[in-house]
């Protein structure tokens, strides 16, 4: 008689996808900076958490949303994700890039 082996618990395989939240090119852009210093999940749910506070969606944010964004909102949202000092210095770089966005849509 043979015996029989028990089912063993199916392992999962994970296939180095990770989801990512879809936005417009501002939001894209703000993503990619935050991306430097943390993960692409946790970066795009901070930044999707922090325009969604201010009355905007990833698609349809406005540089005038991400500033109110990034100065009021986004280190509350970051505070789950990361220390206060990354909060602060991720702030500070998305300030710069956001001045950088500005002078390019409305030079002089």
């Amino acid at each position: 008689m043979e015996a029989k082996r028990t089912p063993g618990r199916r392992r999962r395989r994970t296939s180095g996808f990770v989801p990512r939240i879809k936005g417009n090119a501002l939001f894209t852009r703000c993503l990619e900076e935050m991306e430097k210093q943390l993960s692409p999940r946790r970066s795009g749910l901070a930044l999707a958490k922090a325009i969604s506070l201010v009355g905007a969606t990833p698609e349809t944010v406005t540089l005038g949303h991400l500033v109110r964004a990034v100065d009021l909102t986004l280190a509350p949202a970051l505070a789950e994700h990361c220390e206060p000092d990354e909060a602060r210095e991720m702030t500070q770089s998305l300030q710069k890039v956001l001045d950088e966005l500005a002078s390019t849509f409305f030079p002089g």
